[in-house]
């Protein structure tokens, strides 16, 4: 399975354990493949570096550098303008595009959660991803 996670998850996973953390931890267990861009994996790094000024002395786990050195890359040539109220949140859906994927996971209720599906591709929460990813035998 083919998944674009949304920086609020990235970042959050970073940061603190619960749904986000679960879902990453899955990913880096091989239960499924995540697929980036160059300008998202961008946006994880800033978004990161911002969250450590604001909480320097918390522990962290290294989930962009483990996405960066194993995710796949994509190439987006198709965009998406539009097509969600926040320009900031048309690379995910530029990405998910380019790589063909089979879900979106964000914890973005206002922006992309609201769309629900993005020209054939779900956008789950990560909880909902949680309980749709086939239970390890």
């Amino acid at each position: 399975m083919r998944v674009v996670v949304d920086t609020n998850v990235v970042a959050s996973a970073t940061f603190w354990r619960g749904t986000p953390f679960t879902c990453l931890t899955a990913w880096a267990q091989g239960r499924f493949e995540i697929v980036v861009s160059p300008a998202l994996l961008a946006e994880y790094q800033e978004t990161v570096e911002e969250l450590h000024h604001d909480y320097p002395n918390r522990p962290t786990v290294s989930w962009v550098e483990a996405l960066t050195d194993n995710a796949t890359l994509v190439f987006p040539m198709e965009r998406a303008s539009g097509a969600t109220p926040d320009p900031g949140d048309e690379m995910i859906l530029e990405c998910a595009l380019a790589a063909e994927t089979d879900v979106i996971v964000s914890g973005d209720k206002k922006h992309l959660l609201s769309l629900r599906r993005f020209r054939g591709i779900p956008i789950l929460s990560p909880a909902d991803f949680l309980r749709s990813l086939p239970a390890i035998s």
